[in-house]
Parts: C-alpha cells; sequence; structure tokens
C-alpha cells in the first residue's frame, strides 16, 4: 500500500486528503484498474485515524468514479476509458480554440472598478441605487400575481410595462402601442435579437468610428463586418455614410444619436433629420441605441430618431441598467409590430422569454412615480459631476494638443490628444498604449481609444474615454488634474 501523509494541522477534513491523494496515484497510474484498495479497517490503523474517516474517503472516491465496491467487500480501483489523443492541446485538454467560429472575439468585458481614480466603468454608482423602493416593488408584484409572475412569460415581455415604455415615448414624440415594444434582457440582449434577426452571414453593417466597442465584437459575432464611419461634433459624418452606403450596402446603420459613447456627442435636429432622410432614400435600417435617452441635463431634449420615423425603419432599444439596477437586465426593444412580431420568434428559439419578476417590480416602480423621482435625483448629482468634469477639463488640459468633447448629458467625455509632428511623443496611436499605462502609472484609469473602433480602423491619434457614472466630484477633479499632470510630464 502506498504511503500517505495527512496534515493535520490542514483546514482541508482529513477524509479529503486520503480521496485526493489515492485519486492522484490512481490518475498517474501508480494504482491499477483492478487493484484492490487496503480494507478500511487496516488503512484507518495504519494512517492513525477513525474508520469511519476512511469509509467517507472511499465513499469520495466512488462518487468521483475512481474506484467501485466489489463483491467480497473489496474496494478496488475502477477501469476508465482512456482519453484519445485527438482534438487534444499541448496541455492535455480538449482543443475549443479549433471549434470556435472565426468571428468569435472576447468582446470588451464590464470592467471592475480597479485601484485609484477609475474612469472606466459605465454602470450607475451603486451608492444611488433606490434599494428599499425595489424591495418593495418586489413584494408589491408578487403580491399582485404570484402565479403568472413564476410561470413562463410571453416572449414580448410584462404587458403593463410594455404599456408604459409606450406613453413614455410618445410623450418624446415616437407613436408607439404595446405591441410596438418587446422587453430583454438588458440593450445588449436587444442589439443581439436585432442582429440575429436582421443579419445574414456576411453582410455589412455601418457604425460609428469611434463608438461601442461591444456592438462591434457582437457584429461580428453573427458573422458580419462592421463599417466604420467617422463621428464629427454634430453626429456621424453623413458625406461618409452616404459614401458607405453606396460601397458597401450595408443591411442597418447602427447609431447612438444621445450622449454617444465613447464620445458623448449628442446630434442635434436637423441632423437627425438629414440622418433620416439618407437612410429612408437608400431603404437604411437603422438600430438606435437610447441606453442613456433620459440622462440629460443641459439645453432642450432632442426628439430620438424614433420620434422622426416616417416609415417604421428604426428599431430603438432602450435600457433601465444605466438609470437603475443593471443585475435586474431589463430593456426593451421599440419597433415596427411585423418587425417585433419577428424578433420575439427569434427570442422564442433561444430563451422562451425573460424574467417576468424584474419587469413586473420596475413596473411598480414606474407605476408607482418612484422612477421618476430616482431619475431626478440621478439629474441632479450627475449634472453637477458632468459640471465639474467640464470645469475640470477646461483647468488642466489646457494644452492646445488636447481636445476634450462638452457633452450636454449622459456619463461619459472624449479626449483626444492630437499628434503634434516630431516634436511631441503623443502622436500615433501606437503610443497610446504608452499614454493609458502612464495614467495607470499614476492612478488614474481609463478606457483607451483604440478600444473603441471597429477592426481595420485605425484613430488619428491617441484617445482615450472618460466616465463619471462610478466616480464622485472630488475624484473627477483629482483625476482631471493628474491627467493634465501626465500629459505636461510627456512632453519632450
Amino acid at each position: 500500500m502506498l504511503l500517505l501523509n495527512l496534515d493535520r494541522a490542514s483546514a482541508v477534513p482529513l477524509y479529503l486528503q486520503i480521496a485526493q491523494q489515492l485519486a492522484a496515484r490512481i490518475d498517474a497510474g501508480a494504482l491499477a484498474a483492478g487493484e484492490a484498495l487496503s480494507p478500511t479497517r487496516l488503512l484507518a490503523q495504519r494512517l492513525g485515524v477513525n474508520r469511519s474517516t476512511v469509509c467517507r474517503a472511499y465513499a469520495q472516491l466512488q462518487a468521483s468514479g475512481h474506484v467501485e465496491s466489489c463483491a467480497g467487500g473489496y474496494t478496488r480501483v475502477r477501469a476508465r476509458a482512456a482519453a484519445t489523443d485527438a482534438a487534444r492541446t499541448s496541455d492535455g485538454h480538449f482543443d475549443w480554440g479549433s471549434r470556435l467560429r472565426s468571428a468569435t472575439s472576447p468582446a470588451q468585458s464590464v470592467q471592475a472598478v480597479g485601484d485609484g481614480i477609475d474612469f472606466r466603468p459605465l454602470a450607475p454608482d451603486p451608492r444611488l441605487a433606490p434599494v428599499h423602493a425595489l424591495r418593495r416593488a418586489m413584494k408589491l408584484a408578487l403580491a399582485d400575481d404570484t402565479a403568472g409572475l413564476l410561470d413562463y412569460p410571453s416572449p414580448l415581455g410584462h404587458l403593463p410595462l410594455r404599456q408604459w415604455i409606450a406613453e413614455r415615448m410618445a410623450r418624446l414624440g415616437a407613436t408607439l402601442t404595446a405591441d410596438s415594444v418587446m422587453l430583454c434582457n438588458g440593450a445588449q440582449h436587444g442589439l443581439d435579437l436585432a442582429f440575429r434577426t436582421l443579419l445574414a452571414p456576411g453582410a455589412n453593417v455601418a457604425v460609428e468610428a469611434p463608438g461601442y466597442a461591444c456592438a462591434h465584437a457582437l457584429i461580428a459575432q453573427h458573422g458580419a463586418n462592421p463599417i466604420g464611419v467617422p463621428i464629427r461634433d454634430d453626429g456621424l459624418d453623413l458625406a461618409a455614410l452616404a459614401a458607405v452606403i453606396a460601397q458597401h450596402r450595408p443591411a442597418a446603420l447602427y447609431t447612438m444619436p444621445n450622449f454617444q459613447n465613447p464620445t458623448g456627442i449628442t446630434t442635434p435636429i436637423a441632423h437627425r433629420e438629414q440622418l433620416m432622410r439618407l437612410c429612408e432614400a437608400n431603404a437604411l435600417p437603422i438600430i438606435e441605441d437610447g441606453f442613456a435617452e433620459d440622462m440629460k441635463y443641459f439645453g432642450r431634449a432632442v426628439p430620438p430618431l424614433k420620434a422622426l420615423d416616417r416609415q417604421g425603419l428604426v428599431i430603438h432599444v432602450g435600457t433601465f441598467s444605466k438609470l437603475l439596477f443593471p443585475g435586474l437586465r431589463v430593456g426593451w426593444i421599440a419597433a415596427s409590430p411585423t418587425l417585433i412580431a419577428a424578433l420575439a420568434a427569434t427570442r422564442s428559439t433561444a430563451d422562451l422569454g425573460g424574467s417576468a419578476l424584474p419587469a413586473a417590480a420596475l413596473w411598480q416602480l414606474c407605476a408607482s412615480g418612484e422612477f421618476d423621482r430616482h431619475l431626478r435625483r440621478l439629474h441632479t448629482e450627475y449634472r453637477r459631476r458632468m459640471q465639474r468634469l467640464i470645469r475640470a477639463t477646461r483647468t488642466w488640459l489646457t494644452s492646445e494638443r488636447v481636445r476634450c468633447s462638452v457633452p450636454q448629458g449622459g456619463y461619459v467625455c472624449w479626449v483626444e490628444v492630437d499628434g503634434g509632428g516630431p516634436s511631441t511623443r503623443i502622436d500615433s496611436p501606437s503610443d497610446e498604449a504608452g499614454l493609458i499605462a502612464a495614467l495607470a502609472a499614476a492612478g488614474v484609469r481609463v478606457t483607451p481609444g483604440a478600444n473603441c473602433y471597429p477592426a481595420g480602423h485605425t484613430p488619428a491619434g491617441a484617445a482615450f474615454r472618460l466616465s463619471i457614472a462610478q466616480v464622485d466630484e472630488a475624484n473627477i477633479e483629482r483625476g482631471v488634474q493628474r491627467i493634465g499632470e501626465v500629459l505636461r510630464a510627456r512632453r519632450p
């Protein structure tokens, strides 16, 4: 019998130490198939443990398939099928890499808050979340319809919440009914459904450059090609979009007219009208991402593209994640009823419909007025944060080489560091990584600009995104000051 070494000071139970060591010897071939293990009483005496400890270890080995009980009371090593060498990597594991679709690439992951001042997260500050109101809403929802909320839901989602969304968007100028709205598991799921329903393999999609990185990756995962259209101060470069339409015949346009991620730009009404005319003339569907539609702090509200939609070609995707609780995963799609029916059919084959309870609880929040009260609190807080950010950039990022957007709402601001020729070290995209690393060393984390461009598109210079979603006013000031110090230090 092989000797076993037990560590009685370890937090690992003795029975598990015995089982793990015997399993390791079986896996290594030191104990052959059919070989009998020592009787439990004998092994317990040798190890100086209770017999029940050995019995428990043998039971663990039997559960894991290493041994089996045989006639006569013996426990023997179980014969197991040997792993073949086919489709294995150098470390002995199955070669999944060779089975992945070529278009599958890791999307930009949700960033956990890091050390120092972290301008990367785009989820709302959890310190502002109305947790107690949600708890009450959950109880009310269950009290209203316990059985219905725990059954399979309609793929369209909770009807009262859909009606509330349709009425709210109607106040923005969009003519909708509940049949024009489908709930989904957040905006990302809505985009996935739209792309999955509309895009054939090899299709092209016009996207903003810079734009939302996860949308670019999602388009690629569906076997389609994101084609970048430059962003100007007033939104998409419409001349460039017209050229993309003529050359690439995209199947759809994906755009964020309000508080665009990552630039923070809001498109004016005249630009939106021109964009609609261009897309109508070319029968080009528009996927409008309204991820932060309600977060306007300055100036007059501009109606969404869906409110200007005369032909039913706009698919508006919204979400509660950037206003309330990202973890609830409730968003919506507003589109023509014909397309909503197709989207619902697509969804039914994947998840049979979303979770009804979170949607019902959110409707309780909305119907009670708590959502609007929370939204006013958010506006007060984030208006101050955005004002602080704008003032800080004007104070600390004063170089002629630095250009910052001035958002009217939302959470993000875009910072570009122009290439100044041979006299500056930040003169190419290749040095952006060095700038991001220098900022991190100074205790400031930002989203690199290169992450925001579709494959094959190269930004003209170094850039990065700042998000105030989870950064308070004091740290906004300190963070931008440190950014200015790093930029000045990197000048020759």
